[in-house]
């Protein structure tokens, strides 16, 4: 514990101890009955730790995250335009998203929630990552209810504990696995829309019904069809008590409504493309619609991949898997009602399932059924709780081995030393890449001092891939990552704009000798 603290600077770790603090208390409260204090308190825990981990890259991550920040920066002037660059100065082709115009590689809800953060608070990395923050946090409230309907208060609130402190997850919100904020956006939507679905089985209200459209429709919006699990999933759930009622119509009319409601929130936005930019969409959507088939990019895997990554995602010793399985099955059988047993092992059967025959494969496509596993984590944690209980008859040591056990588990599963490998220097090969972010930061800081006020194209041959992404989400200029033609200076010049370029010590004699160039 001592090493791995040892590597984070004092203002580093101030968030990481209040969010520590805030967990204690909250676990403290929640054994001694103090429920809803208890909440507040891992809301606040929750929302501390993405602010420590967010907070330990003072860049943008590659790929993704520069990708997203950028294309939500220039949302920010047009909401309705996704621009990864903010003018086309040279050619480009709309087959590839790392360096076209018009930007639909992604559905815009969590880039119009970046922009909105970056409108509010400045174009920088923590207000890139803040709306992660945020649905993070509430996501594991959205935990705790459906572990409470589902199973127990207890099961929902170490579940919503444990969903919180999960490595992989944290490392969302920093932008260092891919698709980052995406990633998180989908997975707060979709729990909120199963959310929701629990909130509706337990108290038949239109309003949840409602909210399970909503829900499920800014799903697609951020991650396209898969949004649509919670449909399924209620399909499987109608005939649950018995098997006539998949035969009686009006079963059909609250998922009918919630569906109308999904619709209305999902399709004025691939209206507006197809007419707007129909070229761009239309590439996009035959492109979503070859993932199942083809692996896209390169991202293929076998059956087994996604089996494989749970040691990534949720811890890399051997017994990882057969220990969430455990405690799915425990989850599984301890719910109160069949329907709710059907709905989450229609889940995560359905999502692993899709996942694994689908071509293309990318580590955290199966983690929206995370808050699933981590209740199942939860309720074989209780199983052994409740269990010493029944042996031992004096309840406040009860408490004390359950507050220790569930803290030393979230202590354990936010794995404080696999996050310095990641964001403080080491000097191993994943921090590497970390020093060339650093480097260029600094060339980013010093830049504006040198093309002032002037309309510029920067040429940055030098630094580490796609470089000219950060450079433009930071900076007034427009970027490119390989030194220009002849034929690309002309254009650019035709266009109004001066040019700079990062000297190399190796430019061609045509722009080293060309005093119209800013040599950097």
């Amino acid at each position: 514990m001592g090493m791995a603290f040892a590597y984070f600077s004092t203002a580093q770790l101030v968030p990481f101890i209040i969010g520590g603090v805030c967990l204690i208390c909250s676990i403290g409260l929640f054994l001694g009955s103090s429920r809803k204090l208890s909440l507040i308190f891992l809301f606040s825990g929750a929302i501390s730790l993405g602010f420590f981990i967010s907070n330990l890259d003072p860049f943008l991550n590659l790929w993704d995250e520069q990708f997203h920040a950028l294309v939500a920066r220039n949302m920010v002037e047009t909401p309705l335009m996704p621009r990864l660059y903010p003018v086309p100065i040279l050619e480009y082709t709309h087959t590839d998203w790392t360096q076209n115009y018009i930007w639909l590689h992604k559905q815009p809800l969590f880039l119009w929630q970046i922009a909105l953060s970056i409108k509010l608070f400045g174009a920088s990395e923590l207000a890139v990552r803040l709306p992660g923050i945020l649905m993070f946090a509430l996501a594991a409230l959205f935990v705790y209810r459906i572990g409470k309907i589902a199973y127990s208060d207890r099961v929902g609130f170490f579940g919503a504990v444990f969903f919180i402190s999960v490595n992989y997850l944290l490392e969302l919100l920093t932008g260092k696995h891919s698709t980052d904020h995406n990633d998180v956006a989908f997975l707060f939507y979709v729990t909120a829309s199963f959310w929701a679905w629990f909130e509706y089985q337990a108290k038949k209200s239109v309003y949840w019904i409602v909210l399970i459209g909503i829900f499920s429709g800014c799903a697609i919006l951020v991650k396209w069809l898969v949004g649509l699990l919670i449909y399924a999933v209620w399909f499987l759930t109608i005939g649950a008590n018995n098997r006539k009622d998949f035969f009686r119509i009006k079963n059909y009319y609250p998922m009918l409504i919630a569906f109308g409601v999904t619709m209305l929130i999902t399709l004025p936005w691939q209206l507006f493309i197809l007419n707007a930019y129909p070229v761009e969409a239309t590439y996009e959507f035959k492109l979503n619609s070859t993932h199942f088939f083809h692996a896209v990019e390169g991202h293929g895997g076998d059956f087994w991949y996604h089996f494989r990554v749970l040691k990534k995602i949720y811890g890399s010793g051997d017994l990882i898997p057969f220990l969430l399985l455990a405690g799915l099955i425990i989850f599984l059988i301890g719910t109160r009602h069949r329907k709710y047993r059907i709905a989450i092992g229609a889940a995560v059967v359905i999502v692993y399932g899709f996942f694994s025959i689908a071509a293309t494969k990318m580590d955290s496509f199966c983690i929206i059924v995370l808050p699933f596993v981590m209740l199942g984590m939860a309720a074989f944690v209780d199983k052994i709780f409740l269990w010493i209980a029944g042996k031992n008859r004096f309840h406040w040591l009860n408490n004390l081995f359950q507050f220790i056990i569930i803290g030393g588990l979230s202590y354990s599963f936010i794995n404080l030393s696999k996050v310095a490998g990641y964001h403080v220097d080491k000097g191993n090969a994943v921090n590497e890449l970390r020093s060339q972010n650093l480097k260029l930061m600094q060339f980013i800081d010093q830049l504006p001092r040198e093309v002032k006020e002037q309309p510029y194209v920067v040429f940055i041959p030098n630094h580490r891939l796609k470089s000219s992404v950060p450079v433009m989400f930071y900076t007034h200029v427009i970027a490119y990552d390989f030194i220009p033609t002849q034929e690309q200076l002309e254009k650019v010049w035709k266009q109004s704009y001066a040019v700079a370029i990062e000297d190399n010590g190796n430019l061609p004699d045509y722009i080293r000798e060309d005093a119209r160039i800013l040599k950097l």
